[in-house]
């Protein structure tokens, strides 16, 4: 998406060239915002349009060839694109607009309603909720200080990757890591400099990631890490061990001219069977990493 939203990016899918022809001389007479108009006759040009991210909103008639209704708004939706689309087409039923909005549409327009006010409207309209909608969920799945998955987004997010497991026939683990003495930095240091050691963690604890796993803070400095698709319990630990290194490492604080003593880091690992939930595994995590501080720090033991 453009940034400048006087210069808005539209993508018309449509197949008919006349109505086409309509939006953009329509578009063409803002006086306000410029608007830059191209189009797909299909969804599966779309499909590829969309992937250079340079669409700010869509522009959507429900009869395409072969689908035709709502379910072409579904197949649109499908697609995964994080593009807001207005509905924009010849039939004027407004059950139909209200159940296009419920299935994720922003806006529903009926062709023979069009006009530059109402299209630029529903278009400017559309970028702004879509924009609010995404900057809500991010902040109810985010966490403030680190940017990472808060608890929120890891149960929903590992729910789906638990559902799935049975079928695939995948691997997966939960590691659960605790700072060992991180109330004597917040002691001796002040609480500004305990949260640079949270994000320094943070940031290391999310660095070259494989995409497949998934990172959370689900406490003051408590931190999950989701791992998927390894081989065997040895290589889920040396995995692990190599990521331990990094995450000792010194943090230079903002009050101090050296670095502060390496972080320490207490591990629990739980691995996934038939019939485990996320609640189960971090319990099973949790028993681990107990075992973990109390048997030395910078241990990993696996439930």
């Amino acid at each position: 998406m453009t940034q400048d939203q006087s210069h808005i990016q539209v993508l018309v899918i449509d197949d008919d060239p006349d109505d086409i022809y309509l939006l953009t001389e329509m578009l063409r007479q803002s006086k306000r915002k410029q608007f830059q108009v191209s189009h797909c006759h299909n969804l599966n040009e779309a499909a590829q349009r969309l992937q250079d991210g340079n669409t700010d909103v869509v522009l959507l008639d429900l009869g395409l060839g072969l689908t035709q209704g709502l379910a072409t708004l579904e197949n649109f939706l499908a697609l995964g694109s994080a593009v807001p689309v207005v509905v924009f087409t010849g039939v004027n039923d407004e059950r139909i607009g209200e159940q296009a909005i419920k299935l994720g549409a922003e806006d529903y327009i009926p062709k023979n309603e069009a006009s530059l006010t109402l299209l630029t409207r529903a278009i400017s309209y559309a970028i702004e909720r879509y924009a609010l909608v995404e900057q809500l969920e991010r902040r109810a799945n985010e966490d403030p200080l680190t940017g990472l998955s808060n608890r929120h987004a890891l149960l929903n997010q590992t729910s789906g990757l638990i559902n799935s497991l049975e079928r695939s026939g995948s691997t997966l683990a939960v590691a659960l890591l605790d700072l060992d003495e991180f109330k004597e930095i917040n002691d001796r240091y002040g609480h500004h400099a305990g949260d640079q050691v949270i994000m320094a963690f943070a940031s290391r604890l999310k660095a070259h990631l494989r995409c497949s796993d998934m990172v959370a803070r689900i406490g003051g400095d408590e931190f999950v890490w989701v791992l998927t698709n390894y081989d065997s319990p040895h290589s889920l630990v040396d995995v692990i061990e190599k990521k331990r290194l990094q995450l000792i490492q010194p943090v230079q604080l903002e009050e101090l001219t050296q670095p502060c003593e390496l972080i320490k880091v207490s591990v629990g690992v739980a691995e996934w069977h038939p019939g485990l939930d996320l609640k189960a595994l971090l319990s099973r995590a949790d028993q681990a990493m107990y075992r973990s501080k109390h048997g030395g720090a910078d241990d990993i033991v696996i439930y």
